[in-house]
């Protein structure tokens, strides 16, 4: 078990089932705001269970289908008994899809009689598991415990403080993180009085505040204008607004919160072996909102409005606290925490890594489709291996309908560069948005086949509806109506319908005019799971003056270009206009008439080598990877 001697004044808690591969972000940066002047531990209570149900195991179940709560619902048991229904209905009705709205997508394996047994068994452990962290804290006696709750970790968090406050009466528990925004952290505390209070929005001020305070030994009644921070007292009143405190806890100047600190993860990292299997990452954070999201919110977004505001850290703080968490956790990888990364963050991060000797590894970064190829490939060469980008979706109209603020063409040629610079695009497929095109998802169905040697989705399916989306604030604009939160809600929380439509963060709906979504995205949904099967053998590239084609993953073509259609295909490289396509190849000291380049045209694109969308072209042969260039470059 994880252990630890002697008292501590605050004890920041990170329950299962978060990732044991990574420390917790908001904790570290808790952490750093506070250890000058407190005691202060984070308990990674997560890795232990990890340890104890084993990593596969816990993986499993932490990478569930998000919607189906099965984390949340492994600890509700011990938590509520016998006020919600049994497992056993659970497993069957939410993870086994026998309610519609719980239907398996198609890459959703079923719980099988082995599963079924080893979640019984880990449900069975969740007794003995939190009454040893509760022995652990009470041990260390802090005067306030502090909760980071995100979307899986909710019900095994409140399990704990619910110990905690029976063995140690005195202490303060707070909670803080996506599960307590806004009205979801009223009820949280509305339904639990063993929570004294909740922060409803970014709490790197609020909580520094909150400790300084109640260090001072003032009690819960006295403490007032906090950011952010609602208490037990304030929830009698009718004043009491979530948004307007959760607008209150943004930090405007990032330059002044903390760098984070993991050393308790490290610690743990060091004596657990079972870690080791895979290389463990930490966060940095260049930016908080969206850039993108403050001119035009997509449709689908979860973010709130208050916290979309696009700050950023500047360049030179940036590269220095990059090369300080480098420098301190050696060990491990990187992964950036930004929603949304701007091109200027982008050439701070590349300025940091270009000066550093051991290049890290970065294995997660957020972008958007439209990022410049030069620095996609600057990165690659700097340590990045994989990007999440929100491409959602290869037709434009679609994209056009959900605000995403790009075109199927550039999205595609996103993935083509991933492919040239060797980065793994981590991306989604969505569909089933009010009012889309059904021929669009024909046109989609019929051009994954020329795609398969770029990356496919990781998932794909209908999207979801989240709280805070524009969908959710103003369904009917957005052409839905009768949202309710997921089935699986009410087999984790024993609460009458209106105060689980509060906690809740993921919903369903029906549109307002019918869609029959499951006919008009069969095909596609067909096509891309060939997609993903043939995508390791899939290829198609240039070789001389030959395109070798390799993207049914059995048979290769070769295919022979005359001079002029192979530098019409590379002057197509990137998203071009007929008209541009004549001065490319001027570039190259070629000149021919318009007629000519237009037969060149024609033979590439009945060979599947060229798209045209309106007036645009590209090219989706990829070049080989030549010389590797520097960050410097």
């Amino acid at each position: 078990m994880i252990s630890y001697d002697g008292t501590i004044d605050v004890a920041l808690i990170n329950m299962p089932f978060a990732s044991f591969r990574q420390p917790s972000f908001a904790l570290g940066l808790l952490k750093s705001s506070i250890k000058d002047k407190f005691k202060v531990k984070v308990f990674d209570f997560n890795v232990y269970f990890a340890e104890k149900i084993g990593a596969d195991l816990y993986d499993r179940i932490a990478t569930w289908h998000i919607v189906d709560l099965l984390g949340d619902r492994l600890f509700a048991q011990t938590l509520y008994g016998d006020q919600i229904p049994p497992f056993e209905e659970y497993v069957d009705k939410v993870l086994n899809g026998n309610l519609k709205e719980h239907e398996a997508p198609y890459d959703k394996k079923l719980v099988d009689y082995a599963f079924y047994n080893e979640l019984l068994e880990v449900q069975k452990m969740t007794d003995q598991f939190l009454e040893e962290c509760s022995r652990i804290i009470a041990k260390a006696n802090p005067k306030i415990v502090a909760f980071t709750s995100m979307f899986h970790q909710q019900t095994s968090s409140l399990a704990l403080a619910k110990r905690l406050k029976k063995v140690l009466p005195h202490v303060l528990v707070t909670f803080g993180g996506a599960n307590c925004k806004g009205p979801m952290g009223m009820e949280l505390m509305t339904h639990h009085t063993f929570i004294d209070c909740v922060c409803l929005g970014e709490g790197d001020s609020s909580f520094k505040k909150l400790v300084c305070a109640c260090t001072d030994d003032q009690t819960i009644d006295v403490l007032s204008n906090i950011p952010g921070m609602i208490f037990r007292k304030d929830l009698k009143s009718d004043d009491v607004n979530p948004f307007a405190l959760c607008s209150k806890t943004l930090e405007m100047d990032l330059n002044l919160v903390p760098t984070p600190d993991y050393d308790d993860f490290a610690q743990l990292y060091a004596e657990r072996k079972f870690m080791h299997k895979e290389k463990p990452r930490v966060f940095f954070e260049m930016s908080r909102g969206c850039y993108w999201g403050q001119k035009k919110r997509c449709i689908f977004c979860g973010q709130s409005s208050e916290t979309l505001i696009f700050r950023k850290k500047n360049r030179e703080r940036i590269v220095t606290e990059l090369r300080k968490i480098v420098n301190e956790y050696p060990a491990f990888a990187l992964s950036a925490s930004d929603e949304s990364v701007d091109e200027g963050a982008l050439e701070a991060l590349i300025e940091a890594l270009s000066t550093l000797q051991r290049k890290p590894e970065i294995v997660y970064l957020q972008v958007r489709p439209d990022i410049n190829v030069k620095m996609l490939k600057k990165l690659a060469v700097c340590g990045l291996k994989r990007l999440e980008v929100g491409i959602e979706s290869l037709s434009s109209k679609v994209l056009s309908i959900i605000g995403k603020g790009v075109n199927g063409l550039q999205n595609i040629t996103f993935l083509k560069n991933c492919r040239e610079a060797g980065i793994e695009p981590i991306w989604n497929f969505l569909w089933g948005f009010p009012k889309e095109p059904e021929s669009s998802y024909k046109n989609m169905a019929n051009l994954i086949p020329l795609l398969t040697h770029l990356h496919p989705p990781n998932y794909a399916g209908p999207f979801r509806l989240d709280r805070f989306s524009p969908c959710f604030e103003n369904p009917y604009e957005h052409g839905i109506r009768e949202i309710k939160p997921y089935p699986s809600y009410r087999f984790v929380y024993p609460f009458n319908e209106e105060v689980v439509d509060n906690f809740a963060s993921f919903f369903t709906f029906k549109f307002q005019s019918p869609q029959n979504v499951k006919d008009y995205t069969r095909q596609l949904q067909e096509n891309i799971f060939f997609w993903k099967e043939i995508y390791p053998k899939s290829a198609l590239y240039y070789s001389q003056d030959l395109v070798i084609d390799k993207r049914s993953g059995i048979d290769e073509w070769h295919i022979r270009l005359d001079p002029l259609t192979m530098a019409v295909c590379k002057a197509s490289s990137k998203p071009v206009t007929m008209q541009e396509i004549p001065q490319r190849l001027k570039e190259m000291e070629i000149v021919k008439s318009e007629e000519e380049i237009r037969q060149s045209i024609g033979y590439l694109i009945k060979y599947g080598i060229l798209l045209k969308e309106k007036e645009m072209y590209l090219s989706l042969v990829t070049e080989e990877r030549g010389d590797a260039m520097t960050c410097d470059d």
